[in-house]
């Protein structure tokens, strides 16, 4: 008959915390969890069966991916810059410029920097300040300003 040491729980819990570290995803972490608590459960209880240690295994590692997917979600969000690559204008939406020429039929252009933008509104004289509201393909979808 094999005989578990609560070692072994906290060695598998080892491998699972490197594999964690080396493949994407976060499921390896759950799984380090669930079996260092059962390295826990066995040493405080020496003569646990294998059946229990499993179960032990498997339920805290249900249980610590259901606990902590929110916790990680939010912290995933916080570390990571917002994704602006191919969607520039995605960052100026809610940003106030000023028209460099009047926006006529509801088309005029406006210059941010280097480069310059097609606005779509209603019409304005040139010189008003805008909000850019919207970013639809290449236009940039504007309204006045709030004062």
């Amino acid at each position: 008959m094999l005989r578990v040491l609560f070692w072994y729980w906290w060695a598998l819990g080892a491998v699972f915390l490197v594999l964690e570290m080396l493949l994407p995803g976060v499921v390896f972490l759950f799984l380090a969890i669930g079996a260092a608590a059962a390295g826990v459960f066995l040493l405080v209880v020496p003569g646990l069966s294998i059946e229990l240690q499993l179960l032990t295994f498997a339920v805290v590692s249900v249980v610590a991916a259901v606990a902590l997917r929110k916790t990680l979600k939010r912290l995933q969000h916080i570390d990571s810059p917002p994704n602006s690559l191919n969607a520039r204008g995605d960052a100026l939406v809610g940003q106030i410029f000023v028209l460099d020429s009047a926006i006529l039929n509801g088309r005029g252009r406006i210059t941010l920097g280097d480069g310059s933008w097609n606005v779509a509104g209603p019409d304005m004289v040139k010189g008003t300040r805008v909000r850019v509201a919207a970013v639809q393909g290449t236009e940039l979808k504007v309204e006045p300003a709030p004062n």
